[in-house]
């Protein structure tokens, strides 16, 4: 067996330790005897002699000037012993953990990554790839003996900011092994992730290295000497870490098989708008068929001025962007139901990407979407909204169903899975006009109402469903929201809207905002996520929630029709600012609806507003409270409290104030119900501690609780 003396003497040199912190000094600059016995702390014939058989191994030479520097030689052979470097720091581990099975370029690079920080167990490996799931931004590779159930949520919450996923797993492990064991909510997670277009997926005969990448961070783990991983292995964020792990990734990404299945999405094509069909009308006739109506629809809305649809669409999981001014309607109807009729398929649940049938894709065009049929769509049925900011929408004569909302709504975490049968934000001057639809998010009723089996605790109203684990959804039939221009919202039919069945917020301050004549009713459980007395309202009017210093603007609300059958519904909510130094809601008018609540909260409820007129409405049914004023308290210049309000001419003969009970008296805080010397008190006018100077009309037979100041009450 033939040796190599010359390694046998490098490796015998290098080997001391003075010696070898000699070269790595010299790495850094060139020194003379008396420079490097001062940086080691030894006297200069030691120095000397250190060095002279390191000049005798061909690792360094002295210059004229009597500097020593590094060979190319010893500079070589110093990069490469940092490959030692690390592995022998981590003799331990590497005593029970296989480098072999990787490819050779790699093993040889190790060294790039004597920076890292040991993870010494499990626990740590996890959290510290958990931590790399949440802080990712921009894309995260997975190279993985098997998918890492443990970190899904976090997995699906990178997702759902539109972090990229590239995952690289054995080819017999591509299905988990414990499928059977999950939740329903877990494999409708995985299968989200399986279908994304967010995420890559591939496969290998084996794989050598368990490794989780981000754009800033890196774990990864070696398996033990039999194959299998103890998840006990490396973490870095330097530079030469990252290369190093991105490079082996790269490789054997090449190397890997897809395994991402094929995809019944339709991408659809933008093509150039045509300026010669432009100020023309198209009749698209539909097909039924994913791979050709998405496409065609998105055609004619590219290049035509009015798009008129004709049979069944479907299309798919693609949304079409309309990003010119254009009018979209269907053609004719039958029993005053749209014949034209538009829906998708191929999306997954839960569903963490915003999406609609129609979207707003441009600013300042004019849209109108009229008489289609809109059905089995998930997130919204039609939405303009976004960044861009319209000129003017309307949306008017649509019929826009679901059998359930359940399952249809983009989720967000703890607030649920909310869906929408019109959303529409951000439009100017132009302004809004809602007219003539009719929209039901819970189509098959009660038998198809969608949420899980409560065993009967739907009936309590202390009772909150689950949402963030999908137990139920959150249905807005329209919201408008963040216009300047006017809003109008008038005729509509909204039914089972178990969060808002109208809602109206953040408007400027000149906007005027009118809302007349709708009906809205309900047989599902109210679910809004946060008070369960509001679970669920008929129209709610609303400054804005979570943004500052917001312009209170003009809202009409009148001749209305509420018919709201279960508990813990409100029939109107007008609420001021959450944030300080918004404004309040002045000068506005509630006046001429019918509300009926059975087991209700409160038939209107004005907060932090002022001179409003509530007249000649009519409350039936039975709640806690007919009509409620409140406010908060008065803090320098910043008045929110509910003053100068009048309330007269109502009609709440056919109500029926539920007396106090143990769900009242146990939140009698002053804010959710009224405070009496033995528990709550509920009444037909509620006025809170922050309500003053509101003149109150009613009749001898209702009754009052005045907490605030100076309101004026009389009897009729």
């Amino acid at each position: 067996m033939t040796t190599n003396k010359a390694m046998h003497d490098l490796f015998f040199e290098a080997s001391h330790e003075d010696r070898y912190e000699i070269l790595m000094t010299l790495q850094k600059n060139a020194m003379r005897i008396t420079d490097i016995a001062k940086e080691l702390d030894i006297n200069n014939p030691e120095a000397r002699r250190h060095v002279s058989r390191l000049r005798d191994v061909g690792l360094i030479h002295r210059d004229i000037e009597g500097l020593y520097h590094l060979t190319p030689y010893g500079e070589a052979c110093l990069t490469l012993f940092s490959e030692f470097d690390f592995l022998s720091t981590n003799k331990e581990y590497f005593g029970s953990h296989s480098l072999s099975r990787i490819s050779v370029q790699f093993i040889k690079r190790v060294g790039e990554i004597r920076k890292t920080k040991s993870l010494v167990n499990a626990i740590d490996f996890f959290r510290y790839t958990e931590n790399l799931f949440r802080e990712s931004k921009e894309y995260v590779w997975l190279l993985v003996d098997q998918f890492p159930m443990n970190s899904l949520s976090s997995i699906m919450d990178s997702i759902g900011r539109g972090v990229k996923y590239r995952i690289i797993e054995p080819r017999d492990r591509v299905l988990i092994p414990d499928i059977d064991a999950l939740s329903s909510e877990e494999s409708q997670a995985i299968s989200s992730t399986r279908g994304t277009p967010l995420v890559e997926q591939r496969m290998l005969d084996e794989v050598g290295i368990c490794m989780f990448i981000s754009e800033s961070n890196c774990v990864f783990a070696f398996p033990t000497s039999d194959g299998k991983y103890d998840y006990v292995g490396f973490s870095g964020a330097d530079e030469q870490t990252l290369n190093w792990s991105k490079d082996i990734y790269q490789y054997y990404w090449d190397e890997a098989e897809s395994r991402t299945p094929q995809s019944s999405r339709v991408k659809i094509e933008r093509v150039p708008v045509h300026t010669d069909v432009l100020s023309k009308s198209v009749v698209v006739e539909g097909k039924d068929d994913p791979r050709i109506d998405a496409q065609a629809v998105q055609n004619a809305v590219d290049n035509y001025d009015e798009v008129i649809l004709h049979g069944v669409f479907n299309l798919g999981s693609s949304q079409v962007s309309l990003s010119k001014s254009v009018i979209v309607k269907g053609e004719g109807r039958e029993s005053g139901i749209p014949k034209t009729v538009v829906y998708k398929k191929g999306w997954s649940f839960p569903f963490r990407e915003f999406c609609s049938v129609f979207m707003l894709d441009a600013d300042g065009v004019d849209v109108t979407v009229e008489n289609i049929n809109f059905t089995d769509f998930n997130c919204a049925g039609v939405c303009a909204t976004g960044t861009k900011r319209a000129n003017s929408v309307k949306v008017l004569n649509n019929r826009i169903t679901l059998l359930s909302g359940f399952g249809r709504g983009i989720t967000y975490g703890a607030f649920g899975d909310f869906v929408h049968g019109i959303l529409i934000e951000g439009v100017g001057q132009g302004g809004v006009q809602v007219e003539g639809n009719f929209i039901d998010l819970a189509f098959g009723g009660m038998y198809m109402r969608g949420s899980v089996p409560r065993g009967g605790l739907e009936e309590d109203p202390e009772y909150r469903p689950d949402l963030f684990n999908h137990e139920y959804y959150v249905g807005f039939g329209i919201a408008v929201n963040g216009c300047s221009g006017k809003v109008e919202i008038r005729n509509n039919i909204v039914r089972n809207a178990n969060g808002r069945g109208i809602a109206v917020s953040g408007h400027s301050e000149s906007t005027e905002v009118i809302l007349r004549d709708n009906i809205i009713e309900s047989e599902v459980y109210g679910s809004y996520p946060f008070s369960s007395l509001e679970s669920g309202a008929g129209i709610l009017a609303s400054i804005g929630l979570g943004e500052k210093h917001l312009p209170g603007f003009y809202v009409c609300i009148e001749k209305n029709t509420f018919n709201l059958e279960k508990l813990n519904y409100s029939g109107i909510l007008v609420l001021g600012p959450v944030t300080e130094g918004s404004s309040k809601f002045q000068g506005g008018t509630i006046r001429d609806n019918s509300i009926h609540l059975n087991r209700g909260y409160e038939g209107i409820h004005l907060r932090k507003a002022e001179a409003f007129n509530i007249t000649g409405n009519k409350i039936t049914g039975k709640a806690y409270y007919g009509i409620h004023l409140s406010g908060r308290r008065k803090t320098g210049k910043l008045d929110m409290r509910a003053v100068n309000n009048l309330v007269e001419s109502n009609d709440m003969e056919d109500l029926t104030i539920m007396g106090p009970d143990d769900y009242s008296d146990n939140h009698a805080d002053g804010r959710r119900f009224a405070g009496s010397p033995v528990g709550s008190a509920t009444a037909h006018v509620w006025l809170d501690k922050f309500s003053d100077n509101n003149v109150i009309k009613i009749k001898r037979n209702e009754n009052v609780v005045d907490e605030g100041k100076e309101n004026k009450i009389s009897y009729v």
